[in-house]
């Protein structure tokens, strides 16, 4: 097992039913695939995407036994025309999914919303997957996250997740997590929720009556002013973190690791939990190997956070250098009773501080996406790019045998590795967002204009 410190401010990491048809007819047809082709086609007017009572023909067209055509509709589109592209229009828009988000208290990335991944959320295969979710959500064995974030540590696992296509798989690790509320507690939310009409969405017929996991959700007339709710830029953004008195550091003492051996209750992940200047630790290490007799000056801060779409990540620290050369450098602090050993380092044999970094090690990764993220928003901002960061390890002994054994190198930045990432941030932001979406449009759909007359004349 790799041992780490815990980082602050990383994410976490059914068959739908087939809608009846009107007027009792047949259940629905072979899947939402066919049921889609059919919306388009023949021309019905639907208050939604997908499923519900509330979703079918115009009176015009609402009598009579439609079964027949149907499937004969369906047999002459597979064989004679291509199915036509799904406008945004015929369902929710940008700004209808602001406000449910909204409503939600779901916190999205700017700038990931728009009518192409709107678009891909109407795909068949997508909600497809959108109907296991929802399937869970129903068994309430899961529950929103209401920051979806990918963590930068989880980069490597979802990088395979993405060269598999595995969008169901990549959905329900940004955008929900394992049931931590108890389930009377979600299923309070869904009473409450169910109850409440003052909203511009509501729930689907289905879930009127029948309990799903759902977060709680704001029930006040405020939604009428969310409607001039703006998408934003998608940018790559650093915060600015707090800065680390450089004097400081240089005073700082390290910890006499033996007395962090004394207590007679074993820690899982190692003794050097109990150092909480661990990491402060790394950095003076670090500061005092630094380049000498030279015009550099350094600026240090701490617990910057960074985030890109969906990528997100909180680093230990940022040097600023000024000089000669001016740059920003990521420096990642790690520490460890010796599991890292052989696994993310090995220790130079001449008894030298330089360790030789292994670089297929999902930390190694980690920093990688750490520097894409740098570089992107070094773009943006014409400032200061990353081409290589600092790794610093501290193996802990017991009884304090061998104190202050640091190591530490440079991590060079991988092209590779940062086209990947980039592929990944593109899939996360249009496949993964659409099965999102395809969830909330499985489970919410907004008031009829009949419904939303009437919520009117109460306000």
């Amino acid at each position: 097992m790799e041992l780490t410190k815990s980082r602050t401010g990383e994410s976490k990491n059914g068959s739908r039913k087939k809608g009846n048809w009107q007027n009792g007819q047949k259940e629905g047809l072979d899947d939402g695939f066919y049921e889609l082709k059919l919306k388009i086609r023949t021309g019905f007017s639907w208050t939604g995407n997908t499923g519900g009572k509330n979703e079918r023909r115009t009176e015009k067209q609402g009598s009579g036994d439609i079964s027949k055509p149907g499937f004969a509709c369906r047999s002459r589109f597979l064989l004679n025309e291509k199915v036509q592209p799904v406008s945004s229009t015929s369902g929710l828009s940008v700004s209808d999914y602001l406000v449910l988000l909204k409503s939600l208290q779901i916190n999205l990335p700017n700038g990931v919303l728009n009518p192409k991944v709107i678009r891909l959320s109407q795909d068949a295969d997508i909600i497809q997957k959108a109907q296991d979710i929802v399937k869970e959500l129903e068994n309430f064995k899961l529950q929103f996250n209401s920051i979806p974030r990918l963590g930068c540590r989880e980069l490597k696992n979802s990088l395979s997740l993405k060269d598999n296509g595995k969008v169901l798989e990549l959905t329900m690790k940004i955008f929900f997590e394992k049931r931590e509320d108890s389930g009377e507690a979600l299923r309070a939310h869904w009473r409450k929720n169910a109850s409440n009409t003052t909203r511009e969405f509501r729930f689907r017929d289905k879930y009127q009556a029948n309990a799903i996991s759902t977060p709680a959700m704001y029930a006040t007339t405020q939604t009428r002013s969310w409607r001039h709710l703006e998408v934003g830029d998608n940018l790559a953004n650093i915060s600015a973190g707090v800065t680390v008195n450089v004097r400081d550091i240089e005073n700082k003492d390290y910890a006499d690791e033996s007395a962090l051996w004394t207590t007679s209750s074993p820690q899982r992940f190692g003794k050097y939990f109990q150092n909480p200047g661990d990491e402060r630790e790394c950095l003076k290490f670090y500061h005092e190997l630094r380049e000498s007799g030279t015009n550099r000056r350094v600026r240090y801060s701490k617990g910057n956070k960074v985030d890109f779409g969906f990528l997100s990540g909180r680093l230990d620290f940022l040097a600023e250098v000024k000089g000669e050369k001016s740059e920003k450098i990521v420096i990642e602090c790690k520490g460890t009773t010796g599991d890292m050993v052989g696994k993310v380092f090995t220790k130079p044999k001449n008894g030298g501080r330089h360790a030789h970094l292994i670089e297929s090690h999902e930390y190694c990764y980690q920093v990688q996406a750490y520097m894409y993220i740098l570089n992107r928003s070094a773009k943006q901002t014409q400032g200061f790019t990353s081409d290589r960061a600092i790794m610093v390890i501290r193996h802990y002994h017991k009884n304090g045998r061998e104190p202050r054994d640091f190591y530490w190198n440079y991590l060079r930045k991988n092209e590779a590795i940062h086209k990947k990432i980039d592929e990944l941030r593109v899939f996360c932001e249009e496949e993964v967002l659409a099965c999102f979406l395809a969830v909330l449009n499985l489970i919410f759909q907004k008031h009829t204009s009949s419904e939303a007359q009437e919520l009117k004349k109460n306000f």
